[in-house]
């Protein structure tokens, strides 16, 4: 198991390094303050020339906020080769510090094969858009994150416009299902049967009553079991294939952990257990892994915040035991 200090021997590891982005930090900085300013100043200026000129509210604001939206859509291109850079040349690194036979691809994304794979989500995930996938093992475990945003395809018919061959064209939208952290990694406990644990809205509110009001069943048909930790239930609520797969499975330690877990989190989290598999949603909306525009990189506390979400699904590793260690070999009651 990786010592302790394992996040911090990686930073002053990568010091150098960090140290050598700063000239392109700054020159991003800059170029970003630039364009905003190029864009920005002539818009309120035309604004304002327009007021004066027509004396109406609208022409006085839409020239600034067209500006900004312009200057909106240019920043992620000024700032792309900063952190490419960045992630290229310390998060690879940092990343291969803390796992081993680990692949980091900037661009990656879990798949939505895997989020459906996970049943956590209650309509089908036909797409996903993400970054920052990372695949690796620790402590002997095979783990796999990113950031991700899955969503289902809306289908309706109708027409779309004057020109359509056809009045039964098909119009698709698309609807966010979940936008979060997602992780994977294997469950060496042996279980049959299937957990799936939610987020619990109503025990925060309610207390006690609230396992009442849990219905009975959830969609794929798995039957709501009460744990017996309040702690835990204040943040979850369980359904399994029947209880004595969720007593089995969720041991009052790894209910404790999980626990810990969420209120490290600060974040909805929801996860599955099956096939062998964990499966963990936590839905957030925190850019993970992006480097800080304003201010040094070389910061030790700066760089700490880019290891607080992959610490976060490490220590899960560590406390849930995943390497077999609190279990051993295990066998179905």
């Amino acid at each position: 198991m990786p010592p302790p200090q394992g996040p911090l021997r990686a930073y002053y590891r990568l010091v150098p390094r960090i140290k050598a982005l700063e000239p392109e930090r700054r020159r991003a900085w800059l170029s970003l303050a630039a364009a905003w300013a190029a864009l920005l100043i002539p818009g309120l200026l035309l604004g304002f020339w327009l007021w004066r000129q027509s004396g109406g509210w609208f022409y006085l604001f839409a020239p600034p906020l067209v500006a900004a939206a312009l200057a909106t859509w240019l920043s992620p291109s000024l700032l792309y080769p900063f952190k490419h850079e960045f992630k290229r040349g310390v998060i690879r690194p940092m990343m291969r510090e803390l796992l081993h036979n680990v692949d980091y691809a900037p661009l990656g994304s879990v798949s939505a094969l895997e989020l459906e794979a996970s049943q956590l989500f209650s309509v089908p995930i036909s797409g996903v858009e993400g970054e920052d996938l990372v695949i690796g093992r620790y402590d002997g475990v095979e783990v796999k994150f990113s950031e991700v945003v899955g969503y289902s395809e809306i289908r309706s018919q109708g027409r779309i416009g004057p020109l359509d061959y056809s009045d039964d064209a098909e119009l698709r939208t698309k609807q966010i299902v979940f936008r979060g952290l997602f992780f994977i990694a294997d469950f060496n406990k042996p279980t049959r049967g299937q957990v799936v644990v939610y987020p619990d809205r109503l025990e925060p509110r309610l207390g006690p009553i609230a396992g009442a009001l849990q219905p009975r069943r959830d969609r794929s048909g798995l039957v709501h079991v009460r744990m017996q930790d309040p702690r835990f239930e204040r943040h979850y609520v369980v359904y399994a294939s029947d209880a004595e797969t969720a007593h089995y499975a969720l041991a009052p330690a790894l209910m404790e952990r999980l626990t810990e877990f969420r209120e490290r989190a600060r974040a909805p989290v929801a996860f599955s257990i099956h096939n062998g598999k964990l499966y963990m949603a936590v839905a957030t909306r925190k850019n993970m892994l992006e480097p800080p525009l304003f201010g040094p990189l070389a910061s030790p506390r700066v760089f700490r915040n880019y290891l607080e979400d992959v610490e976060l699904f490490l220590s899960l590793v560590e406390a849930l035991g995943l390497n077999r260690r609190i279990w051993g070999e295990g066998t179905w009651p």
